[in-house]
């Protein structure tokens, strides 16, 4: 005997699929960005101790050439008799000032692994990916309230 399993479409969990979907991914975007942005900022803010005064060797900007609002940046700066250029490869957003090659910058960087650094351009993109993932946790938390509401 063959059984067969249909979805019941006028049950709850069946009716209202597409809301508990998107609740899913928004609540999980919400959450990586939380993780990105505090933890993992977080982490790096405290490992980053000492103040390093670096010359911006290279800036690429993403989304509209030299106006655009996402950086790329890469550093040149000494520490312990050691030269060091060092590109992040993130994409952050500047939202208040574009940064401008050759300009000098009090960059903090990790006294045990150099490469590591924590810029102010870094704790303004920290700033907004929470607020971006408190709106979206808010989102995923109206989603999943919205089979009560629509009917």
């Amino acid at each position: 005997m063959l059984v067969s399993y249909r979805w019941p479409g006028n049950s709850f969990l069946g009716g209202n699929l597409f809301y508990i979907v998107m609740g899913l991914v928004m609540l999980g975007l919400s959450v990586w960005l939380f993780y990105r942005k505090v933890y993992r900022y977080g982490l790096l803010k405290k490992a980053c101790t000492v103040p390093v005064e670096a010359r911006i060797y290279s800036v690429e900007s993403k989304f509209g050439g030299k106006g655009g609002r996402f950086y790329n940046i890469t550093y040149e700066y000494y520490y312990n008799e050691k030269h060091y250029i060092n590109n992040r490869d993130i994409w952050e957003q500047s939202k208040w000032h574009r940064p401008n090659e050759g300009s000098i910058e009090t960059i903090m960087i990790n006294p045990y692994y150099p490469e590591d650094y924590y810029d102010t351009l870094l704790h303004n993109a920290r700033k907004n990916g929470i607020v971006i993932g408190i709106i979206s946790a808010i989102c995923a938390v109206m989603i999943f309230s919205m089979p009560f509401f629509v009917r």
